[in-house]
């Protein structure tokens, strides 16, 4: 038996097959399924595209799947979307045996191996999810770039450009900050900065977190700044979750994430620690990533049963394959 995984997202959507004793057999990547950043055809491509190339990879075809779930970026805030992916997800595996969510979902079902909890997502995008010993879910933040995704590596990038401006014209002194934007935008002229953020989309300006990252290396007070605001936010997220549902009070919450921006490591987590500190809360590391997750979380949609041992071969597959 065979169960596909699906981990969509605004910069790339992953898909990864394991059989029911948790070994991952394969794994491939396409670009981004947002609709709203590439409309219905482009995300139409994508889901055929990844889904025929992962099973063609171990010699199957997509009827042969057992189940599949597919966690989608912004699945569920439109309601209009909903029968266009559930339509294209039917038509590309030729069968009802899947799921749709948001892939917040899938985030939370590799970092905490589908166990009560909170999961928080800090990418191109942000959002958090939780799910109590009850069953109970709920989300907080994750609102679209426009007005909200705070702590996303869209929002320091944004933030970074801020910054950037004023210590071009010199209303903040000048930081390695100003010099590491300059360098990775290629700009001759301060001012080209104008023309260059006007054309780019959410991707572009969240890879400008990096050079945040870069100048908090650098002990640029701005950057840690930064950093330390984006964990501000991700503390609210979490305890805006906490509120909606009811967790034991038996023992600490489990708080996970995943996502480029917690790739800055202490930078944010410490912080984070910081203002939850009050809170019953333990940060925990992933114990799978978010395509890792969503096969799992296929294998516990399915009705299947999951044991330590299931989880331990997925993370001994996932690493394997590099995942």
């Amino acid at each position: 038996m065979f169960f596909l995984g699906v981990d969509g997202g605004g910069t790339k959507t992953a898909f990864a097959i394991t059989n029911r004793d948790g070994e991952l057999l394969a794994h491939t990547e396409q670009g981004t399924s947002y609709i709203d950043q590439v409309g219905i055809a482009e995300v139409e491509r994508v889901l055929k595209e990844g889904t025929q190339d992962v099973c063609s990879s171990i010699g199957i075809k997509p009827e042969d799947l057992a189940f599949s779930f597919w966690g989608l970026p912004g699945f569920g805030e439109n309601l209009d979307y909903i029968p266009h992916l559930e339509r294209m997800v039917n038509s590309t595996l030729g069968t009802d045996r899947f799921k749709c969510g948001n892939d917040v979902e899938v985030g939370w079902a590799g970092s905490l191996a589908c166990r009560p909890g909170i999961h928080l997502v800090a990418g191109t995008g942000a959002i958090g999810y939780g799910v109590d010993q009850g069953g109970n879910s709920a989300r907080s933040s994750g609102w679209s770039e426009v007005f909200g995704d705070e702590g996303s590596a869209y929002w320091i990038g944004n933030k970074a450009l801020g910054i950037f401006s004023k210590q071009a014209d010199q209303r903040l002194p000048r930081t390695p900050l100003y010099s590491l934007v300059k360098e990775k935008l290629g700009l001759e002229r301060d001012l080209d900065l104008i023309p260059w953020a006007s054309g780019q989309g959410r991707n572009q300006i969240a890879t400008l977190s990096t050079a945040v990252f870069e100048a908090a290396q650098q002990r640029d007070t701005f950057a840690i700044e930064l950093f330390r605001e984006a964990a501000y936010e991700h503390a609210l997220t979490v305890k805006a979750i906490i509120a909606q549902l009811d967790f034991s009070k038996d023992s600490p919450i489990q708080v996970s994430y995943s996502g480029g921006v917690f790739k800055s490591g202490e930078l944010v987590l410490a912080p984070l620690r910081e203002f939850l500190k009050d809170e019953n809360v333990f940060l925990q590391e992933p114990r799978l990533s978010p395509i890792t997750g969503a096969c799992l979380y296929a294998l516990v949609q399915s009705g299947e049963t999951v044991t330590e041992g299931l989880i331990e071969n997925l993370i001994r597959t996932e690493q394997a394959l590099g995942l």
